[in-house]
């Protein structure tokens, strides 16, 4: 064998993060469920499933485990831009999209009954080919996925007769400013 010298180069990659919440699922997804009939104002009606959701401790708690969480394995810091619960009811699906506004979006599960649809995800490697890299994850309650907010991605038909129910978040990177030296 020849011994040639090469060298293998990454041109792009796109990381998520896989957590968990120690939230009360049970009480945060009550609180989504009385919430399910305040849906945000807008003139095109792409969004129909997703929902207002108040303030309340429990987001505040599944906020501050993503912001640690994130710090954890990026050492960069994040705040909340927005949140909204998620309701899928039998045969809903969410379409293809991306949150281009944010630096990072999370999805987190708290109800996924079996056969409620899977999140795939559909990096922009192939112009000719959008599903050519697309990758499907099945949800787990307790679990969050952070994943960039650019990243397309779409939700599979919910053919569970049971509501699925995730709470989704946006977030903006913090830029914190370097030391003045004196």
């Amino acid at each position: 064998m020849i011994n040639r010298e090469v060298e293998l180069i990454n041109l792009a990659r796109i990381d998520l993060l896989k957590g968990r919440t120690d939230v009360d699922r049970d009480a945060i997804s009550q609180i989504l469920l009385e919430n399910y009939g305040k849906k945000f104002e807008q003139e095109i009606g792409f969004y129909y499933e997703d929902s207002i959701c108040p303030p309340n401790q429990y987001v505040d708690q599944i906020i501050q485990e993503i912001k640690t969480d994130f710090y954890a394995a990026t050492e960069e810091r994040i705040e909340v831009i927005n949140y909204w619960g998620h309701i899928h009811e039998k045969n809903m699906s969410t379409s293809l999209h991306n949150h281009d506004n944010s630096y990072v979006s999370v999805v987190v599960y708290l109800k996924i009954p079996k056969g409620s649809g899977s999140i795939v995800f559909f990096p922009r490697f192939n112009q000719y080919d959008n599903a050519a890299y697309a990758s499907k994850f099945e949800p787990e309650e307790g679990v969050y996925y952070i994943f960039p907010g650019y990243l397309d991605h779409a939700v599979t038909r919910n053919m569970s007769d049971e509501k699925r129910i995730s709470l989704s978040f946006n977030f903006k990177k913090v830029e914190v400013a370097p030391p003045i030296s004196v």
